[in-house]
Parts: structure tokens; sequence; C-alpha cells
């Protein structure tokens, strides 16, 4: 069992340090670096209400609307790309 937890914080570690590097090269002009260093299944983007409801509306991409909480548990390898063009394009 604690194995299995291990490797979940870390596949959840990891997904977070690729979405930043992945918004650092589609959205130079914002640092997501803030991202690295949280804990947990969830991260606070600091995207707002209204930006959350263009990816809602837009994208598909639901967040939650104060903060911009996202669920880096649902995040994966094949999905970072189109999530973060996504955020990039509310941005």
């Amino acid at each position: 069992w604690e194995q299995e937890v291990a490797e979940m914080r870390d596949r959840i570690n990891s997904m977070r340090s690729l979405f930043v590097e992945t918004m650092r090269a589609k959205a130079p002009q914002r640092d997501f670096s803030f991202i690295a260093p949280q804990r947990g299944m969830f991260s606070f983007t600091g995207l707002t209400s209204a930006q959350a409801e263009e990816l809602r509306a837009r994208h598909s991409v639901y967040v939650v609307a104060s903060g911009g909480r996202i669920n880096v548990a649902g995040m994966t390898k094949a999905n970072m790309v189109p999530l973060c063009e996504a955020v990039a394009s509310v941005l």
C-alpha cells in the first residue's frame, strides 16, 4: 500500500512539473513556476473566474472558478499539450 501511495505521489508531482514546463513553452509571458512546489491532487493556477468559465465553455476543461484550482491527478503526458494550449488561449 505504501508503495502505491508513493508511486501516485511521484506521478502527480511529475505531472505538476510537466505542466509548469509545458506552460513555459505555451505561454512564456506567464510564470506558473509557483505550481511546482504545491502538494496534493489539486493545484491553484491563479486563473480568474472568467478564465475558468472560458476554459469550460471553449475547451471542456473544468477548473474551480475561485483560484482556478485544477485536478493534477487527471493530467497525463498524453493530455498535457492540449491542456496547456487551452490554458494559454484564455490568458
